[in-house]
């Protein structure tokens, strides 16, 4: 029997798709990054004029809907990269990006990098995931920046996907899995924060993709995925340089200060 599909209200504009955008530049619109509310965080202050309705310290949030989306998230996973951030002192904004290893820094400082040639500021490494949310595949793709704490979960996340195997024991698409991401509250004795773990990473394979997720919405944006990638406004990015965050153990160690977790 012949199978039939259904039709939909909007059949008649297949015809048309991607038409009226031809003039639409870089500037012209923002990449939506995926972000994971802090205290700090205005969107999560009652205080703030930025405030949003239902936002809380630990859920993740879409920058450009406004979107809560809660403590747990379920997330496909499209390419990585990773970046240099230089920012002023004291939050005073993003200076510029960098390729890593493009410019000369000093790194004896385990959580505030600096730029040899304007040590006043800092560099802080960011890793990008650019992700697509499952059962909120219109709002994406969506940047997930890491940096400080949340670096190595996302080593440990790379190293997942790099692990995870097709039947036939080839390595799988970077894109080919659903992974669950949730957020763990934090502690030191200088603060508290949240991140994709603690002691583990809080990142786990649910499922490979489905045929149908992989032909409507991972192939068509695989295929534009450098165009989005040229075109984040890193700037949007929250400044991490003051994040309250462990010290390296070999440093607490000489400090003779008690390891956190």
């Amino acid at each position: 029997m012949k199978k039939t599909t259904k039709k939909t209200d909007s059949d008649f504009l297949l015809e048309h798709a991607d038409e009226g955008f031809e003039n639409l530049k870089s500037a012209d619109f923002v990449i939506p990054f995926l972000r994971v509310l802090q205290r700090m965080t205005p969107q999560a202050d009652k205080d703030s004029n930025e405030y949003v309705e239902g936002a809380l310290p630990g859920l993740f949030f879409n920058t450009v809907n406004q979107k809560v989306y809660g403590k747990t998230i379920q997330v496909v996973p499209l390419t990585f990269k990773k970046t240099w951030l230089e920012w002023e002192p004291n939050r005073g904004g993003l200076v510029a990006r960098h390729e890593p290893f493009s410019i000369q820094v000093d790194r004896s400082d385990f959580s505030h990098w600096k730029p040899k040639d304007n040590p006043e500021n800092v560099i802080v490494e960011t890793m990008l995931f650019f992700v697509l949310l499952v059962d909120h595949f219109n709002d994406g793709p969506l940047v997930f920046p890491l940096s400080k704490t949340g670096i190595k979960h996302g080593r440990n996340w790379n190293t997942q996907l790099m692990m995870t195997r097709l039947d036939s024991g080839q390595r799988a698409p970077y894109y080919s899995s659903v992974w669950k991401l949730e957020t763990v509250l934090n502690k030191n004795d200088r603060g508290s924060w949240y991140q994709i773990g603690g002691k583990k990473t809080a990142v786990t394979r649910s499922r490979f993709i489905t045929f149908k997720e992989f032909t409507d919405f991972i192939k068509p944006i695989r295929s534009s995925i450098q165009q989005v990638v040229s075109q984040i406004d890193f700037a949007q990015i929250e400044d991490t340089t003051s994040e309250v965050e462990e010290t390296p153990v070999s440093e607490k160690n000489k400090k003779g200060t008690k390891v956190p977790f």
